[in-house]
């Protein structure tokens, strides 16, 4: 929090436009609020463990093996702390302390009711624990839910895909993988006989190599569509399956600079 926000505001309070400076007032006892002080540190926290997934997934070029394996290190991440709820609370709060020193805000639990609807109402003894318990634990829990759902189409994908990655997989897999898109290759008759000697091949060429593809554009340069076309093409549609949205929002929003108003009615 900076100091510069809290000296603007009180500048603003005091100033003749009363809608202007009721504002401004609010704005500040809002923010000096301390369960407002406590969730910005709190995302702080999050955020920052969040970050590098956010960053990769506003690529225009994005790997979606890549992807889920950055999704499922940083839901490992946030189950770690909130396992060790207690420990990293902890330290967020002693962050808090000084902030509300610096800024003489009182850090008290909130007055608790026999029955509370519309906020925590959990009877514990410090604040310390009631704010773990209240903004903590379920901010952490809804992240990790968030991630669960957002990328658990994604696993089952790539669950099938991931075949093409292992040296000593099992048949049956790349098989599945390959009926599910039986359209995309090439197909004389005995398309399961053909899958699995090619896979078998490209498995003794995986051992042969020092160097492992991390990523499916990797294992793509190393695959001779001469020689694993079947290969090469689920490798192709993994490379272009989506993963977000991104790039095409960035489309459109690019778009409105060269289709604005006036063009519109001109044409």
């Amino acid at each position: 929090m900076s100091r510069y926000v809290i000296e603007a505001l009180d500048t603003i309070s005091e100033w003749d436009d009363n809608d202007t400076s009721n504002k401004a007032r609010r704005l500040r006892s809002s923010i000096l609020d301390i369960e407002f002080v406590i969730s910005l540190f709190v995302l702080n926290k999050g955020f920052s463990i969040g970050l590098p997934l956010s960053k990769f997934l506003q690529k225009p070029n994005i790997d979606l093996k890549l992807a889920v394996q950055l999704a499922n290190d940083t839901q490992k991440e946030l189950q770690e702390i909130r396992t060790h709820a207690d420990d990293v609370f902890k330290e967020i709060f002693e962050e808090v302390n000084v902030v509300a020193e610096k800024f003489d805000i009182e850090i008290k639990i909130p007055r608790l009711t026999k029955k509370q609807t519309n906020r925590c109402n959990i009877p514990l003894n410090t604040p310390e624990q009631y704010y773990r318990a209240s903004i903590f634990i379920p901010y952490l829990d809804k992240f990790i839910t968030e991630l669960e759902e957002r990328f658990n189409v994604h696993r089952s994908i790539l669950s099938g895909f991931d075949s093409l990655f292992r040296e000593n997989g099992p048949i049956e897999d790349i098989i599945i993988l390959s009926n599910k898109y039986i359209e995309d290759l090439q197909n004389d008759g005995s398309q399961n006989q053909i899958i699995e000697a090619e896979y078998k091949l490209w498995q003794r060429k995986l051992m042969q190599t020092t160097e492992k593809p991390n990523n499916a554009v990797e294992a793509m340069a190393m695959c001779n569509q001469l020689i694993y076309p079947n290969i090469f093409k689920l490798l192709q549609i993994l490379v272009t399956l989506p993963v977000s949205s991104a790039t095409n929002e960035r489309t459109f929003s690019n778009l409105k600079r060269i289709k604005t108003y006036p063009c519109q009615r001109e044409d």
